[in-house]
């Protein structure tokens, strides 16, 4: 029956609309074209010993593409495949840094290589990746060929430093004119994120970074400090894009007073960051002299609607999984894991906990969930947001969501679930287009976890994923085909993890 309270009820579902925070769950609409498995964890002898490699207890998976090959990094190994999912070759990351002259072993404490980035920058012909290790090591490869040779250099530490040694937590984007590499620098301070600790950004240019691999240093780093903590910089497909258009850094504004408030803090409502650089021949400008945007979160900016929630549940910030009283430690799900450019529009999905109470318009939710943003840089110095939704599920967390654009501006998000019903499963999200304004499709198993996944540290917690972040790649070829890759639970054995790499189109 249609009476005051349905009319209530439909007013504030449409009201939700107008602000972006409901988002329609329907049938994924992608066409998985491949999938297959990645790498694997080492198991417990490895990761149980007494010096285990440094976050032997995740898979810090990522991945890239070019026109021939799919290459998957993990801390543990640089894989090589075919587009079918044959792997071509397999070499442990600490080989390919120390064959590139590199040193793998860490600057602060011990242990070797984490949290590795790769991207495959057509406009070069070159694959590049960025890792912490003795500094802040970047590779790049001398051919297309991944299977080939590496150079390296440590970047920060060029012109006389400061090298990047402490933990930096590299990002790394690209466009036509550069490559943009961030990282933390300890000591720094940005007035958005938390005191203490912010970001350093390099803007090479492109046929610099090419060089790397013949063992020519860059000359032009572009050097800025004080970045906001976790800028991510943005990936740009652009053939055509302008010499004399910015590349874009997105990250979220964080709770100055509480402490590692840009992970633990209860609804919080926070802005979106952007700062950019803008080219003149091979040096250029951030923000063109002025300061970075600080953006509300409702379309079109004009109020926030979004609050930030540490990631669930309980101290140690971990969802629980079937078949095991073991939980999964989703703490690092707390940042954007990657953005990406179409035309004028840039895209970003953010890991945050569940509201539970006074949340809003956002309203309140029992798990994990993600939230993507469309900000609209038609005026690059005045970015405002064009679409935003959030994705929740009333019986599942969500994690570290990636998100790809294809060639006509449709958009996938694949990331992670877990429940107490459910072992680590990787899912996908759809948008077309067409579809409705601040809508999502989904999600759609790729595939579904069959086994808990244990590996406690000495901190009792199982952590998984990859912290700094994990890009999603467009195909070169087709320009259609999407790829990503996520930890999933596959194996009961102990620090066995399991990664799963896909291929998809929308």
């Amino acid at each position: 029956m249609f009476n005051q309270r349905t009319l209530s009820r439909r007013l504030q579902i449409l009201f939700l609309f107008a602000l972006g925070v409901v988002a329609i769950s329907g049938i994924a609409s992608a066409q998985v074209v491949s999938s297959f498995d990645g790498d694997m964890g080492p198991g417990l002898e490895v990761c149980g010993a007494a010096n285990p490699p440094t976050h032997c207890d995740r898979a810090e998976m990522d991945i890239a593409a070019s026109a021939e090959q799919v290459v998957q990094v993990t801390w543990k190994n640089v894989r090589v495949y075919d587009k079918s999912g044959k792997l071509l070759k397999s070499t442990p990351l600490a080989d390919v840094i120390r064959a590139a002259g590199l040193d793998p072993t860490l600057s602060k404490g011990s242990g070797q290589q984490f949290e590795p980035h790769i991207i495959y920058n057509e406009f070069i012909e070159r694959w590049v990746i960025t890792v912490t290790c003795r500094n802040d090591c970047t590779l790049v490869s001398q051919s297309s060929d991944a299977t080939e040779g590496w150079g390296g250099t440590y970047l920060s530490c060029l012109q006389g430093g400061d090298c990047l040694n402490r933990n930096p937590g590299l990002k790394l984007g690209y466009d036509r004119n550069g490559v943009y590499i961030c990282g933390g620098h300890i000591g720094d301070d940005n007035p958005q994120t938390v005191p203490g600790v912010a970001y350093d950004c390099f803007a090479v240019p492109g046929e610099e970074i090419r060089k790397i691999a013949q063992g020519e240093e860059p000359t032009h780093l572009n050097r800025t400090h004080s970045m906001p903590l976790d800028i991510v910089p943005v990936i740009d497909h652009n053939p055509t894009k302008a010499a004399s258009a910015p590349a874009y850094f997105v990250n979220k504004s964080c709770d100055r007073a509480a402490q590692y408030g840009c992970q633990r803090s209860t609804n919080t409502s926070f802005h979106w960051i952007v700062n950019t650089f803008t080219w003149s021949g091979v040096t250029g400008r951030y923000n063109g002299g002025a300061s970075q945007q600080i953006i509300k979160t409702g379309v079109g900016s004009r109020e926030n609607v979004w609050l930030y929630n540490s990631p669930c549940c309980g101290e140690t910030m971990s969802i629980p999984q079937a078949g095991s009283d073991v939980t999964l430690r989703a703490a690092t799900s707390h940042r954007l894991m990657n953005v990406v450019q179409y035309g004028a529009k840039l895209y970003g999905v953010l890991g945050t906990g569940p509201c539970i109470e006074s949340c809003g318009a956002q309203g309140a939710d029992a798990n994990n969930i993600l939230i993507w943003v469309e900000l609209d840089c038609t005026n690059p110095d005045a970015c405002l947001v064009s679409q935003t939704g959030k994705i929740a599920g009333a019986d599942r967390h969500y994690e570290f969501g990636t998100i790809g654009v294809d060639d006509v501006g449709n958009l996938g998000i694949v990331g992670t679930a877990s429940s107490a019903q459910e072992n680590l499963s990787v899912v996908l999200w759809t948008r077309k287009v067409d579809d409705p304004a601040n809508t999502v499709n989904g999600p759609q198993i790729v595939v579904a976890g069959t086994r808990p996944y244990t590996c406690l540290n000495h901190r009792g917690m199982v952590p998984m994923g990859n912290s700094v972040g994990i890009l999603t790649a467009l195909d070169p070829a087709d320009r259609k085909t999407l790829w990503a890759t996520q930890q999933w639970a596959n194996d009961a054995s102990p620090c066995v993890w399991n990664t799963r790499i896909v291929g998809y189109r929308l």
